[in-house]
């Protein structure tokens, strides 16, 4: 079973969106560094924004942009702050730092590192031809348990490029490895405003999350893109 600790009152409401099953498609617009795009992500629709804290990152932000970022979007609404291989002391740091209300772990971090934040996390995990271990294990557990609230984990499918790439992964990989339910994970990886319809018509995940298609330079986000985005994923 996939659980963390349960939070004592340290999120809104909004943010146990990312556990229930009543959602039809739960969307993230991720690589948010300025406040009017985190205003205009949350007009358009979007369940969540991701701020990324990852050094590497073309999309890096810092606590100061991160802090405008929370300070633009309603009180409670879920604002994941995206991790790379950083340490618990560094995580938490950020989170005091900034305000963020969810953890999205991006790296090559073991499941036990996602245990025990008492706030919302994703699981990111690359989809490899063949799929290693860790990642059959992961899809064979169950989906979230609402009732849970915010003690349990979310995954999340990318790249074999990894986050931010702009790279699609090949979904036939995981059916020719047997499975073919999606329903509890959250895809990303190289969705833009064209092809995400499609993507959610064959995979019928739980959710997508996008950075660079709704860009037009990293980190700079276009709101034509992220109300096309969310419309065509919305209507698929």
């Amino acid at each position: 079973m996939l659980e963390s600790v349960a939070p004592e009152g340290s999120v809104g409401p909004g943010a146990d969106l990312v556990y229930s099953e009543n959602v039809k498609l739960w969307l993230k617009i991720c690589g948010v560094r300025r406040g009017r795009d985190a205003r205009v992500a949350v007009a358009a629709g979007a369940d969540a924004i991701g701020v990324n804290f990852s050094a590497a990152s073309k999309r890096f932000a810092t606590f100061e942009q991160a802090r405008e970022v929370v300070a633009a979007v309603p009180t409670g609404f879920p604002v994941y702050g995206v991790f790379a291989d950083a340490g618990r002391a560094e995580i938490g740091r950020t989170i005091e730092e900034t305000g963020i209300t969810g953890v999205q772990l991006h790296g090559a971090e073991p499941l036990s590192e996602a245990l025990g934040w008492g706030l919302p996390v994703i699981f990111a995990r690359k989809v490899l031809e063949p799929l290693d271990a860790g990642l059959r294990m992961l899809l064979a557990k169950p989906a979230p348990d609402p009732e849970e609230g915010q003690g349990r984990i979310r995954l999340l499918l990318d790249s074999p490029a990894g986050g931010g790439s702009g790279l699609r992964f090949d979904d036939r990989v995981l059916r020719a490895a047997g499975y073919n339910d999606f329903s509890s994970c959250i895809v990303a990886g190289g969705l833009t405003p064209a092809n995400v319809g499609s993507v959610v018509e064959a995979m019928h995940p739980f959710g997508v999350d996008t950075a660079g298609g709704v860009e037009t330079e990293p980190g700079m986000k276009e709101s034509v893109l992220i109300e096309e985005f969310i419309r065509n994923a919305r209507t698929a």
